[in-house]
């Protein structure tokens, strides 16, 4: 877990190469779902899980971000697949099975915004999960946001920073409530610093097959895959007025985490209704202006589309062959 544009991304791709695990994403597809989740309940019903199965693979980013990328079971194969019979359950099968498609053993989720939007309810859901929780600066991460194309990102200065410490502050409430044993905190620039040294320690956290070869492997390759120099771009890159405006909302989670903030004065400074007005329609501007425009009509089309289905639609009949079958052998 992590804030958009923490490396999230890159410590998933150097998972999937190295380690026996295979981690997953999607675009929000089963947040979405988990928000209709009364509409469907409860699952322990054959016909209820079907009919939930069924409305996952109409959805479009389901059938291009997870079925496009290993999921190829067929919906009867999904339902049989389902061990426990929870929401939990069904997502551990929909990436078990993509793992196995990849040689993996193991699977896992990237997908920030599940913890932050659902945070109390990620211990129901993976009761036997372990989590990494990647933090990187929060004015890298402004930046970052800011000049990412095609991607529906925050895009102002002050609101991208709000939303850096959103996820920052729930990931670690989650993990001080699950422990040490379930919950791994680690920055960014430290896996820009020491890149083996990290993901060996990530590696070592997480488990699995052949831990020592794998750590071997990752000490011979890592090092080449590691983008030199981009940590503390904001120093270069954020005009100063921007500086002072996320220091003034990050600032003092900044500071906690143990990074170094330039307007100390200004963190968290109170801010007027006038300015917050205008900070507002700042926001809706540069989101008109800025964001891919036909992925979010998309993407909210397919927020409506799964209100109708989950409201209106009539169950399914069980396929036959019902419910029992195929196990999976991937946690």
């Amino acid at each position: 877990m992590g804030s958009p544009r923490s490396g999230t991304t890159f410590l998933s791709q150097m998972v999937n190469r190295f380690f026996d695990h295979h981690i997953s994403r999607d675009n929000g597809t089963l947040l979405r779902f988990h928000g209709n989740l009364a509409h469907y309940e409860p699952l322990t019903d054959d016909g209820q899980l079907a009919r939930l199965i069924h409305h996952l693979f109409q959805d479009h980013f389901f059938q291009t971000r997870l079925q496009a990328r290993g999921m190829t079971l067929s919906e009867e194969a999904l339902l049989a697949r389902v061990q426990t019979r929870t929401y939990g359950g069904l997502i551990e099968a929909i990436f078990s099975a993509i793992a196995e498609s990849h040689g993996k053993h193991h699977w896992g989720y990237k997908r920030a915004s599940f913890a932050r939007v659902e945070g109390r309810h990620v211990n129901d859901l993976f009761p036997d999960a372990r989590f990494v929780h990647i933090i990187r600066d929060a004015r890298d991460v402004v930046l970052s946001m800011r000049n990412t194309p095609k991607v529906l990102l925050e895009r102002s200065w002050h609101f991208a920073a709000a939303d850096w410490c959103d996820h920052v502050e729930t990931g670690r409430r989650i993990g001080k409530a699950l422990g040490p044993d379930r919950y791994f905190e680690v920055r960014y620039e430290d896996l820009m610093s020491d890149p083996v040294g990290l993901l060996t320690a990530v590696l070592r956290f997480a488990g699995g097959a052949e831990v020592e070869p794998r750590a071997a492997r990752i000490e011979a390759e890592l090092p080449t895959l590691v983008k030199a120099g981009n940590s503390e771009k904001w120093r270069r890159l954020m005009p100063p007025p921007a500086l002072r405006q996320v220091e003034r909302v990050a600032g003092p989670l900044l500071t906690e985490l143990g990074y170094p903030v330039v307007n100390g004065t200004l963190a968290g400074a109170s801010i007027s209704a006038p300015e917050m007005a205008w900070l507002h329609m700042d926001r809706v501007a540069r989101n008109l202006f800025t964001r891919n425009i036909p992925m979010m009509i998309r993407y909210r089309l397919e927020v409506l589309n799964g209100y109708r289905r989950a409201w209106f639609s009539r169950q399914p009949p069980v396929p036959k062959g019902g419910p029992a079958g195929q196990s999976g052998t991937s946690r």
